[in-house]
């Protein structure tokens, strides 16, 4: 594809656009550009205009708050019970595997219904609150006097969450940025194959970092045993979520047609009084 397209003009609410050597002209709503991806190909004047085109609504602030809080407690949940293991078809997972890739997903439900500047944002949400978790934490130890079995409870998320700061930021990111670019490159692909793409290679990158930093530094067949076994359970169970993705792009898409079919009805009524 073009790294440039060209906007010609606005009518009905389609925006009219060519490749960068006026071959051929296109049309789609603002919508549709700004999901796919392909907007970033516009200058930014053009970008500004397609974004003023698809403003934010109440129901959007109102869709990425529960989807972030969601994520949030999703990590809140999970990253304390993960130095916990727990026998499943096999393998020892930690305790948290249920829940934790339920972030994954909200983060590419993001991605789908709203825009990847959300989706980082989101990321950067989690990443600040494990970074004031784990400092917070630190903190309170080193004024007061804390004895077990708060501080056999609470001393190692220090560690932990200082980790998972880490491996939000890289991997979290990575699949946004995956996620985002799939969305370019491939904007006639379905959403379930860039979930797949974008969510086995982020979580690639978590469950390496993770486990490499939390359980020993060093390379050793017990080690990389852990990592496989954590890595195709995740990857797996991110498959199997793929159903509950498409209900929730369902679900925004149906609300959002009937809050802008309920607004549009209210505007005609105050139009005919």
């Amino acid at each position: 594809m073009t790294r440039n397209l060209n906007l010609l003009k606005v009518e009905n609410g389609l925006v009219y656009y060519t490749n960068e050597d006026n071959d051929y002209i296109l049309k789609a709503p603002a919508r549709v550009l700004v999901n796919k991806g392909l907007v970033v190909f516009f200058n930014k004047e053009d970008r500004d205009l397609i974004h003023a085109l698809d403003p934010i609504t109440k129901f959007d602030i109102k869709w990425y708050s529960f989807l972030t809080a969601l994520y949030l407690v999703s990590l809140l949940i999970a990253i304390p019970m993960s130095p916990h293991s727990v026998e499943i078809f096999g393998t020892w997972q930690p305790a948290g595997i249920l829940i934790f890739p339920l972030s994954f997903l909200v983060l590419d439900t993001i991605n789908a219904t709203l825009r990847y500047e959300y989706a980082k944002t989101t990321t950067y949400f989690g990443a600040g609150m494990c970074a004031l978790a784990s400092g917070f934490i630190a903190l309170t130890f080193f004024v007061f006097d804390i004895k077990s079995p708060y501080k056999e409870v609470f001393e190692p998320l220090i560690f932990l969450y200082l980790i998972n700061t880490l491996c939000i930021l890289s991997a979290d990111q990575a699949n946004n940025y995956l996620f985002r670019k799939l969305s370019m490159t491939l904007y006639k692909a379905p959403i379930w194959l860039r979930s797949v793409v974008s969510s086995t290679i982020g979580q690639a990158f978590y469950t390496i970092i993770w486990i490499g930093l939390f359980f020993n530094s060093a390379t050793s067949m017990t080690l990389i045993e852990k990592i496989a076994d954590n890595y195709l359970f995740k990857v797996g169970y991110a498959v199997a979520l793929i159903p509950i993705l498409y209900i929730l792009v369902l679900i925004y898409n149906s609300l959002k047609a009937w809050k802008q079919q309920d607004s549009s009805e209210l505007d005609s009524q105050s139009n005919y009084a």
